[in-house]
């Protein structure tokens, strides 16, 4: 690899303290983890060792030669890979200190605060409390299609965070010694995992984050709403959820049976949690009968149930009935394991978590309050859990779902093989034919389906199963991927009533059904958005629909997507569009006796709807909360914001607190507060449309830019890269289209342009009054949320690496005229960025934000400079061994860039 070629300028104010505080706190804590690598390379390669230390001075004081003469030798030694792996562990040492510096600087508990400053606000604690019992936090956990580390990684960045806690707290020479063992084991480990990565390990990398820290500090949180409120939990306000096996839009790795094995390693999970619970307080609960006299229920539970304790047991607990209690549910939970996977009846069980609730129930009753506060635990941990753990949502593609109907209508006799393409009006006669019809078991026409059809009726029926044998939780919402019209929502209605899973009532009668399932359209292009308050009034005017809408408690959940619509429209438009489409249904929800409930498809990155959630929700459109958010949490956010607990309990309170606060505000609108600011969305509608020209002119328009795209970011081996089951395309084509958006955005942070996270705003703003645009950021909260997120990601571009990947573009004038609009368009939204938010260097309002970033940038400079040769190199490589090679190399510079900025995708 010859790095001469490539020349990059260090730029100086990556390396310069703007606040001396600051930097010599990050300064020291990067001394720390230089020592700790510099520690590993002596033993593993003391070269490598001199070479790291060249390109950190040279980094450090700007060198350029040195530092592409010190790549070039590392090359010619064949290195490579293991310079790419030092600088990885270097960025993931980097992430845990910040996680740390997080951790401790955290409050663990903000709803005091919260409380205290509402109060101050006007609010009576009363209020505020009836509103906070009624909240309801839903995280949805995606697949980790951004994570880029395995297992193994994640489970090590556990372990080293305690190890280096101990090494800045106690100068712990064990934790040090400990620390670099891990590293040295992490050395010899593929950075990447060789094999595809399969649906059951995505579920085995989540439930590991689950167990080992966010079922303990979600308890901890569900303990601090409970004093607060001053009386036990009737729900839990933190819901579980996932689409690890439920997300079958594009992945045809979802199979039924995958599904069914999903929601039963869950099941199992939450059980033998509950199982190990009680093997923990039958050892505390000591409590003897002469001492502590039972309640008369408490000996009536054990007189009704004592032949299920063995005779030992029955001795040994004869003076214990907390004990002898704690044995019977511990067997219970253990029958119920056997009963999931047996035709037998099993007696000696529970049926649901409520009956489990009711026990411990019954124990926490018998005791004073601090003797009980081990079974309050378990007690909030069975809220939180049920018997399911997590919430599985079920997702499809709106084509697949029309091309099932279409198969079964022309089977049964409905319409011709045509359906999927006839008009809208017509769509919608035959559907409302076909749910006024008697229901057709669907288990007598799957010998006579295809393979794709009898697959989707498969899931109902499979759906149908769990919801019946594991937990009526286990999976609630229907979620319609590139939902467009009314006929999409009535197709999977139609499904839902002959699988059972949607039992009508007859309003006439004032007789209420029962939906199982919640059937929501996900609008994720801008058109569509602009159409979904059309949308759900018509389907609201369809006698069958109002019907399941009764049977629903008038609840709609729709789910807005963020990653797909700033793909269609880009950044700008993507976020004003949405709040538009929000304000609109909430103006339906208001005109009509119905409840939108809002379902956000929020991604790590700004482009997808990342930054801050606390801060997304306070600009959130008024009433639009409501008490309950529900939003995705996805890829490597997950362990980011999960997998250290206090970092997690955190997460969990400020997002509760927010919650909190937002839903006072829109259900009491003291000073205007539920009022849309009609004059800020009027002068912000033309931005939104310049922007979404200027993006779509570039994205879609020029007959160039895929050319560019392909050649000019690292798609290619992104594509090959096993991050996620999911496949990067929803076909095999070639168009923007049908590119997930993951992955989209994945390819333009490799080269650190960042496109999507800024592309078409600065034209934008230029276009507008800049005096008024000024006034805006001061005060609206949304524009200025919008405008911090997007000022934060686009400190992190590098239009000087950026630049070099031009070098792949081989056609010369697509790449000049591109990299043009790229850069003018650069040079336009920092001038604009900075204008409005008062600043002469980005950010500098933001300083440990700022140095946080700016610190980190010369070191991901060096493993994008590694991957521009490593593909140079691929391009010129002839024969398979040496490609694959290439490839695993180029793959591990993908890892450490992503481990470097963190929210990639």
């Amino acid at each position: 690899m010859q790095h001469s070629s490539t020349t990059h300028t260090i730029s100086q104010d990556s390396t310069t303290a703007h606040h001396a505080h600051s930097a010599t706190l990050q300064s020291s804590q990067m001394d720390f983890v230089s020592s700790m690598i510099l520690q590993l390379l002596e033993s593993v390669d003391k070269e490598l060792k001199d070479a790291f230390i060249t390109i950190k001075h040279s980094l450090e004081n700007a060198d350029s030669a040195t530092l592409t003469q010190t790549l070039s030798h590392i090359s010619s030694q064949d290195k490579t890979l293991s310079i790419i792996n030092a600088f990885t562990l270097y960025h993931m040492l980097l992430n845990i200190i910040e996680e740390l510096n997080l951790s401790d600087s955290a409050t663990l508990n903000a709803l005091p605060q919260t409380l205290l400053d509402l109060k101050n606000e006007g609010y009576d604690k009363q209020d505020i409390l009836k509103v906070l019992q009624n909240i309801a936090f839903y995280p949805v956990f995606t697949a980790h299609p951004t994570e880029s580390r395995r297992r193994t990684f994640l489970e090590a960045h556990h372990k080293m965070s305690k190890n280096i806690r101990d090494i800045f707290t106690h100068n712990d020479s064990q934790a040090r010694f400990e620390l670099l063992y891990r590293l040295n084991l992490l050395w010899h480990t593929h950075l990447v995992r060789s094999e595809k990565m399969e649906i059951l390990f995505e579920l085995d990398n989540l439930l590991y984050i689950i167990e080992s820290s966010i079922v303990e500090s979600a308890t901890q949180v569900l303990s601090d709403i409970q004093t607060l409120i001053g009386t036990s939990l009737k729900h839990s306000p933190i819901i579980l959820g996932s689409w690890v096996g439920g997300d079958r839009d594009g992945n045809p790795y979802v199979s039924n049976e995958i599904m069914t094995k999903v929601m039963k390693t869950a099941h199992r999970a939450i059980i033998e949690m509950y199982i190990k619970k009680c093997e923990k307080l039958i050892r505390e609960l000591s409590l003897s009968s002469d001492l502590k006299e039972p309640s008369a229920e408490l000996l009536q539970s054990l007189q009704l149930e004592k032949e299920q304790l063995p005779s030992t047991e029955s001795t040994l607990y004869a003076k214990e009935p907390f004990r002898a209690k704690l044995y019977l549910i511990k067997k219970k939970l253990q029958n119920r394991l056997i009963a999931i996977n047996t035709t037998d009846s099993v007696d000696f069980t529970y049926s649901n978590s409520k009956e489990l609730l009711s026990d411990i129930d019954m124990l926490i009753r018998s005791l004073d309050s601090l003797s009980a506060s081990g079974l309050m635990e378990f007690y909030n941990l069975v809220l939180l859990g049920g018997f399911h753990l997590l919430r599985l949502d079920f997702r499809e593609h709106r084509d697949v779902i029309l091309s099932a109907t279409s198969e079964i209508f022309c089977l049964i006799g409905l319409c011709d093989s045509d359906f999927k393409d006839m008009s809208e009006q017509k769509k919608c006669e035959i559907l409302n034919l076909a749910l006024s019809a008697k229901k057709l078991d669907l288990n007598t026409i799957l010998e006579e389906l295809s393979d794709s059809t009898r697959r989707f009726v498969g899931a109902f029926l499979r759906i149908a199963w769990a919801k019946k044998h594991i937990s009526e939780s286990i999976l609630q919402s229907f979620i319609i991927s590139m939902s467009s019209e009314p006929s999409d929502l009535l197709c999977v209605l139609w499904f839902a009533k002959q699988s059972g899973l949607w039992k009508p009532g007859k309003k006439k009668e004032s007789k209420k059904g029962r939906a199982k399932i919640s059937i929501a359209p996900l609008f994720e292009t801008i058109d569509d958005l602009q159409h979904a308050k059309h949308t759900i009034k018509t389907l609201y005017a369809n006698a069958h629909y109002q019907q399941y809408l009764l049977d629903n408690d008038n609840t709609q959940e729709i789910m807005v997507g963020y990653s797909d619509s700033s793909k269609d429209g880009g950044i700008f438009a993507s976020n004003y569009n949405l709040y538009h489409a929000i304000a609109d249904l909430i103006k339906l929800q208001n005109e009509l006796p119905l409840t939108i409930a809002f379902f956000h498809g929020r991604g790590g990155s700004v482009s997808r709807g990342g930054g801050s959630l606390e801060e997304a929700l306070l600009s959130a459109v008024p009433q639009s909360v409501c008490g309950v958010l529900k939003t995705t949490e996805q890829g490597e956010m997950i362990s980011a914001k999960y997998l250290n607990k206090n970092i997690a309990k955190k997460n969990l309170s400020s997002t509760i607190s927010a919650l909190l606060k937002k839903s006072v505000n829109d259900k009491f609108c003291i000073n205007g507060a539920c009022e849309i600011d009609s004059q800020m969305m009027s002068l912000l509608e033309p931005i939104s449309q310049a922007s979404c020209v200027a993006y779509r002119k570039l994205v879609y328009e020029d007959k160039g830019f895929m050319t560019y795209f392909k050649h000019a970011t690292p798609i290619e081996f992104i594509q090959n890269l096993n991050l996620g089951s999911r496949p990067s395309k929803r076909k095999d084509t070639q168009s923007v289209e049908d590119l997930r958006a993951i992955p989209w955005v994945f390819a333009w942070t490799q080269n650190r342009s960042i496109l999507p996270a800024w592309y078409g705003l600065g034209s934008a703003l230029a276009s507008g009054n800049k005096n008024a645009l000024k006034d805006c950021y001061a005060n609206s909260l949304f524009f200025k949320t919008t405008i911090d997120n997007i000022s934060q990601a686009f400190l992190k571009v590098d239009v000087e690496i950026a630049r070099l990947y031009n070098e792949f573009v081989p056609d010369k004038t697509i790449r000049d005229r591109i990299w043009e609009l790229i850069y003018t368009q650069y040079q336009l939204t920092l001038e604009h960025l900075l204008y409005l938010r008062g600043e002469n260097a980005l950010l500098d309002s933001e300083s440990e934000t700022r140095e946080s970033i700016l610190l980190r940038k010369p070191y991901l400079s060096v493993l994008n400079l590694t991957q521009i040769e490593l593909i140079k190199k691929y391009q010129t490589c002839h024969y398979p061994q040496a490609q694959e090679r290439l490839m695993e190399q180029i793959h591990a510079t993908i890892v450490g860039i992503a481990q470097g900025l963190r929210n990639t995708g």
